[in-house]
């Protein structure tokens, strides 16, 4: 299981790389957050993946019956905070998307553009 230092520094690395080579100052807060949301989602699954999904518990009738363990709604919880935290940072694939389209729609304005300045 990753630590949060560990975090910290892979997810500067990409931060960096998405920059051109700096981090934002005004990301340092965000980044450090999602490393702390990434170890806590972290310490969830694990504690799933022992405990087991399924778990058994006593029913109101004191019988016992099979049920979800109760961490993986917390743990769906965690998931989404940190898909919010990948989203601000820019690190998700939808963003990655979005950036090729802002840049292949800046590359046809440009060539529409020196086609009619090649006209005149």
């Amino acid at each position: 299981m990753a630590t949060t230092k560990t975090y910290i520094r892979d997810i500067r690395a990409q931060v960096k790389a998405d920059h051109n080579g700096k981090v934002p100052e005004h990301l340092n807060l965000t980044i450090r957050n999602y490393a702390q949301a990434l170890e806590l989602r972290d310490k969830y699954r694990e504690q799933i993946i022992n405990d087991g999904v399924v778990i058994m518990a006593e029913g109101s009738t004191g019988n016992q019956i099979k049920k979800q363990h109760p961490l993986c709604g917390l743990l769906y919880q965690q998931e989404t905070l940190c898909l919010s935290y990948a989203k601000a940072l820019g690190g998700t694939a939808a963003k990655a998307a979005q950036k090729q389209e802002d840049q292949s729609s800046k590359d046809a304005a440009d060539s529409i553009s020196e086609f009619l300045e090649a006209l005149k």
